[in-house]
């Protein structure tokens, strides 16, 4: 304690202006992202989600069903990600926020500025990443550097450089990521009440301090899977901070594996046994194409891109996916450096661990949630992302907060200090021009793609956003260079991705756009080979029919019957179900004088739409040998 006193402290200011500091670097370094839309998985996780959108009385469903279910019945899909993806406290946070809008706002204010409410959620989202970091600076302040020298200025340094990391542009400007901030928060409220409780003297335990222990463990298990790890992580917490013996801390565990198990019921469940989902979709199967040696390989060179990325965090990027990150072998100098670094941190940790130092607590936390994330437990569908570095950064910043304290620097405060400031205003340079990036899908991805050039996912969303764009344009020319634009990204998701059925959709809307109506048709009949049930086919080629129908009615003001008819069995090829393409091609067909076909033709626009007056004069008008009775010969 003597020496405590002696430390002379970096940050010389109360508890209360550091957390107001902390809280004011955290909103100028996010309050320009409240201004942006929806983005990335936005709009499958909100926008298009039912039980969301009924709001307070969506909650039971959002409850009861995996994260995506909405999406995948949308798309007339199954489960495609392993394990599921139980995570409903963020979805029901949108829930509210959607009813509370809609009882703030009225019905009609979403109607007539849609954007309202999105800005309302990201606002959210920059209040809710405030109180994590603020909840994560008491818990390194009270608890785990509380009884160390320098410990309030290795708690407010980690906090800070918490607070600022870019990495975490992600988990803040896609309001989808809110289930990592929860999932945070709440692990750091379990945390904090469960030493407030075990830290406690037997005579004057405070068993609500158990209790909301217990329930903010649930909580953390309900925002995000990687609350499994405390199961390991609270025995050692207590181990290393209350000097518990082994057998007590197993018994003070115990409450919690009973929590456990509790969400492992509501999870199975709502979403089934975790399990591993057979997929031929690269996208969601990253290291489909890989050995397994190349597949371990590329898992351990990710671990070490984790920990650069930690250290250089730029440039930022939304997606990872399949080919941005070309397959490692295990000889690679990055993964023979990955496997001596986290082989070095876990033995480091343990002989921590051993010693009952509070380094281990960071150590074990960055590599436990690392671990969820790494592809080794389970396939979680990536192969890697920024947002999924949320929770391990802590462990990283709280090391590194702590040899910056310790280190034998002269006029140590003034030099902390100063570098600090420079590197608040250094990350500021980078996270806010990135919040504006995350605007909306056409901001990001037309930005991604120049950082991730071989990532399929993003070459495939920047060519439709290109084609968004084009859809915003009055100008011809412009309109044709934003087609191509987008023609050229599409092409380069197809060449690497073959069976890239999104792509093949949007290139059929670029040719359709410039008229190429053979070419809008091919690259459509190729997406519905791949995906025959997909929703948007129908809407496709009915656009298609139309267009068709009116090149045809073109073609016959100028005699070209044949050529239209030709064109209007193309048509019919898509959407069989039009009866002005059907009447139109019985017109042709009776100019030609081919009186069965005109029959045909006409009877099957009866068929369609019965009250079709044109088309019963078309048959009324055959010749008497080839008239119908009712339209049937």
């Amino acid at each position: 304690m003597a020496d405590k006193t002696l430390t002379p402290p970096i940050f010389d200011f109360s508890f209360k202006i550091k957390c107001l500091v902390i809280a004011i670097i955290g909103f100028a370094l996010y309050i320009n992202s409240t201004q942006n839309e929806f983005a990335l998985d936005d709009g499958i996780v909100i926008d298009q989600n039912a039980f969301v959108k009924k709001g307070f009385h969506g909650i039971k469903d959002i409850m009861s069903h995996d994260a995506y279910y909405s999406y995948y019945k949308l798309m007339n899909a199954n489960q495609m990600l392993a394990g599921g993806r139980y995570r409903p406290l963020s979805i029901v946070v949108f829930a509210v926020e959607t009813s509370l809008f809609y009882k703030t706002a009225g019905p009609a204010a979403l109607k007539n500025n849609p954007m309202a409410l999105w800005h309302m959620m990201h606002f959210f989202s920059v209040f809710f990443y405030i109180i994590c970091i603020l909840t994560v600076f008491y818990f390194l302040h009270f608890f785990l550097f509380k009884k160390i020298a320098g410990g309030a200025d290795m708690a407010f340094l980690a906090a800070v450089l918490f607070a600022i990391h870019p990495l975490h542009t992600e988990v803040v400007a896609n309001v989808k990521s809110l289930d990592e901030i929860l999932s945070l928060t709440f692990i750091m409220l379990t945390f904090i009440f469960a030493l407030r409780y075990e830290n406690a003297d037997n005579k004057v335990k405070n068993n609500r301090d158990l209790v909301l222990g217990l329930l903010f463990f649930f909580f953390a298990l309900l925002a995000k899977e990687y609350a499994i790890t405390l199961i390991v992580l609270i025995p050692l917490l207590f181990h290393v901070l209350t000097k518990k013996p082994a057998e007590q801390t197993l018994i003070a565990t115990a409450p919690y594996l009973g929590v456990f198990v509790l969400y492992m019921i509501m999870r199975i469940k709502s979403v089934g046994i975790p399990h591993n989902v057979p997929s031929d979709e690269i996208l969601n199967n990253p290291y489909m194409l890989a050995s397994h040696s190349q597949k371990v390989a590329s898992e351990i060179s990710v671990m070490g891109r984790y920990l650069f990325m930690l250290f250089k965090p730029f440039p930022l990027a939304a997606d990872y996916s399949y080919n941005q990150l070309p397959y490692s072998n295990i000889t690679d100098l990055s993964v023979i450096a990955s496997v001596l670094i986290y082989g070095a941190l876990i033995v480091w940790g343990f002989k921590l661990a051993i010693k009952r130092n509070m380094l281990a607590i960071p150590v074990f936390f960055y590599l436990a949630n690392l671990a969820m994330v790494s592809n080794f437990l389970i396939d979680i569908g990536a192969t890697m992302g920024e947002r999924l570095a949320f929770h391990s950064s802590l462990g990283f910043v709280a090391v590194i907060a702590y040899y910056i304290v310790k280190l034998p620097i002269p006029q140590k405060k003034y030099v902390v200090t100063l570098c600090l400031a420079g590197l608040v205003t250094l990350c500021g340079y980078e996270i806010i021009p990135r919040n504006a990036q995350w605007k909306n899908d056409i901001t990001l991805f037309t930005h991604d793609v120049t950082v991730v050039p071989n990532s399929i996912m993003v070459n495939g969303n920047a060519g439709a956003r290109f084609l968004d764009m084009a859809e915003k344009t009055h100008n011809s020319d412009s309109q044709k260079i934003l087609i191509a634009t987008s023609i050229h990204y599409l092409d380069k998701a197809i060449t690497m991705h073959p069976t890239y059925t999104t792509s093949y959709l949007n290139l059929g809307i670029a040719y359709w756009k410039l008229d190429k109506l053979d070419s809008a048709k091919m690259y459509w009949d190729h997406a519905r080979r791949l995906y025959p049930d997909h929703p948007s086919l129908p809407e496709y080629y009915k656009l298609l029919g139309q267009s068709f129908l009116n090149k045809a009615v073109e073609e016959g003001k100028n005699g070209k019957y044949f050529d239209a008819i030709v064109d209007m069995k193309k048509g019919l090829q898509g959407d069989n179900n039009d009866p002005d393409l059907w009447y139109n091609l019985g017109g042709a067909y009776y100019t030609v004088k081919y009186w069965d076909s005109a029959r045909y033709c006409w009877s099957a626009a009866l068929q369609l739409k019965p009250d079709y007056a044109q088309a019963k004069q078309g048959l009324s008008a055959l010749p008497p040998a080839e008239k119908t009775i009712n339209g049937i010969r």
